[in-house]
């Protein structure tokens, strides 16, 4: 343990700007949603009634566990910090344990601090990747305990158990035990596995390359080496989480149009007074879908970011190859690949649910409004690419959470806020609204102008 206070502050002082920021936004955002529904909710008792019977709704946000001000915020709220929550931890933890190893810092200060994803992989990059899959199997494993009914699923999900204290219900704070004997038993395998590998590298080795280099003739073909595992993942993932949730869709329960919350839900998410709850479901889960698949460009094209770091750019560059050849290869997996991960959600959810091209269609409806933040990702590698992970990673929250919690919660109204953002404006062809191309054109037109804009920079600015 020498050394452990020193290194300690040392964690501290780097987390000195980041952490308090992490702490003001989730704080903002519980008690914001509070200030919000205390001003525009008169009868919060009937608000948490009509909620309660809203299936689609209770898979998303959980179950209605407390039928007050303080327990609807909760509600509201509460899934979307955790999951924030999580993400926070994942990418602290890794950035002080595989990313310190994988810069050498570690070895000079002979740190073992780590979790188990950071033990098992070689890469700062592929360990975020395992903690997201599991991060994302958790949420999905809760989602369809609460959309199915079946409750007792929701003691097999680590995010669940967080559902599970229901605060300002019961109160059933006996859960957390199940969280912190979860947490050290994940620590001490970490500190076990740590002792069973080389400094260095992971317990799953990676893949060596190709004996020859006929395979990387080009930076394409580089590109592709280097993006497929990523790739691969994201597809199979979708694929999976496809099937689970459109599976929900059958069973989903029809609500009358009445109370003034309910006629706001329908009002958002579907465009046809014809349109069912479940065409709702459906549209809100392929929207979802969407949501978060801006994760996958952002993640590709931060392999740019670790490649310059990492010296392997400049070597590649020595050779003839242009900036604008190199960069455009990783472009290309970024925005492609963004269509083959909606397209596989689609298909295996619109093939359970019985609706499989509506719901194909609406899966890709999304890749626009995803291209925009991969967009954005260049255009923060090419102008400031020191801060291209921190501007990501800001873009991909700011997107997920404004329109529907942030804006709101600023006093913005939904119908104002959700223009700020891509994804609300799709047209919503699950739902009741025809195809039409006009949004589609625009958000392609700024996904150009932003990558534009950064593939000059990146001619102009010094690599490294």
């Amino acid at each position: 343990m020498n050394g452990t206070w020193t290194l300690t502050k040392l964690v501290l002082r780097r987390e000195r700007f980041i952490a308090p920021l992490w702490i003001l936004l989730l704080a903002a955002l519980a008690a914001g949603q509070v200030q919000r529904y205390a001003t525009a909710i008169p009868d919060i008792a009937a608000f948490a009634r009509e909620m309660a019977a809203n299936q689609a709704l209770t898979a998303f946000a959980g179950q209605v566990h407390s039928a007050t001000l303080a327990g609807m915020a909760v509600w509201k709220n509460a899934d979307a910090i955790y999951t924030i929550l999580g993400l926070i931890m994942i990418l602290t933890v890794i950035r002080h344990s595989r990313g310190e190893e994988e810069s050498g810092r570690a070895e000079l200060v002979g740190a073992g601090l780590g979790a188990v994803a950071a033990q098992l992989t070689q890469t700062a990059r592929t360990a975020v990747g395992v903690a997201a899959l599991g991060l994302g199997l958790s949420y999905v494993l809760r989602f369809l305990a609460d959309g199915s009914g079946l409750t007792a699923l929701t003691w097999l999900s680590p995010q669940g158990w967080s559902h599970l204290v229901r605060p300002y219900g019961d109160d059933n704070v006996a859960v957390l035990l199940l969280s912190l004997t979860f947490t050290t038993t994940a620590v001490a395998l970490a500190y076990r596995l740590l002792t069973r590998r080389d400094l260095g590298h992971g317990l799953i080795p990676e893949r060596p390359g190709p004996a020859s280099s006929d395979r990387l003739r080009s930076p394409l073909s580089l590109a592709w080496r280097l993006q497929k595992g990523l790739l691969g993942g994201w597809i199979a993932g979708y694929a999976i989480a496809g099937l689970v949730l459109g599976a929900l869709a059958t069973s989903i329960e029809e609500v009358a149009r009445q109370g003034a919350a309910v006629e706001e839900f329908f009002r958002r998410y579907t465009a046809s007074p014809e349109a069912t709850m479940t065409d709702a479901y459906l549209w809100l889960i392929v929207l979802s879908l969407g949501y978060v698949s801006a994760l996958y460009p952002l993640l590709a094209l931060l392999r740019l970011r670790n490649e310059e770091t990492t010296g392997h750019a400049e070597l590649l560059l020595s050779a003839p190859v242009s900036r604008l050849r190199w960069v455009t290869g990783h472009l290309l997996f970024a925005l492609a690949g963004t269509v083959l991960i909606l397209a596989a959600a689609g298909l295996t959810m619109g093939l359970v649910a019985g609706a499989p091209g509506k719901v194909l269609t609406g899966a890709l409806v999304q890749a626009p409004a995803t291209w925009i933040l991969a967009g954005a990702g260049a255009l923060a590698f090419g102008l400031l690419p020191r801060a291209a992970a921190a501007i990501s990673w800001t873009a991909f929250l700011f997107v997920n959470l404004f329109g529907e919690v942030l804006g709101p919660i600023l006093g913005i109204d939904y119908w104002i806020a959700k223009y700020a953002v891509p994804y609300p404006n799709l047209p919503m062809v699950i739902s009741g609204e025809p195809f039409t191309a006009t949004t589609v054109l625009i958000m392609a037109g700024i996904t150009t102008a932003l990558t534009a804009t950064g593939l000059a920079a990146i001619r102009r600015r010094a690599v490294g």
